[in-house]
């Protein structure tokens, strides 16, 4: 597995409800907007949280805000860019 294929399966898994979402991971696609799967402001910092300390990153003060065409992949698209 490369490590961008582990980086999107680890969002993926993050953002469901093996992590601080609400979704089964299943049901989670980089094409989905976070708002349609659950997520909001507060739990997307939640989110910038466990990525943080999985990966021993820095998240990018650019990619602190989210609006409502946010989507899972530029949330991998942004962790990508930190690796």
């Amino acid at each position: 597995m490369s490590a961008k294929e582990s980086a999107k399966d680890q969002i993926r898994l993050f953002l469901s409800d093996q992590g601080c979402g609400m979704l089964p991971v299943e049901e989670i696609s980089e094409e989905k907007r976070l708002f349609d799967v659950g997520f909001d402001s507060l739990r997307f910092m939640e989110l910038v949280v466990l990525i943080e300390e999985h990966f021993g990153i820095q998240w990018p003060d650019e990619a602190l805000e989210i609006s409502g065409s946010t989507q899972v992949g530029d949330i991998v698209q942004a962790l990508e860019g930190c690796l």
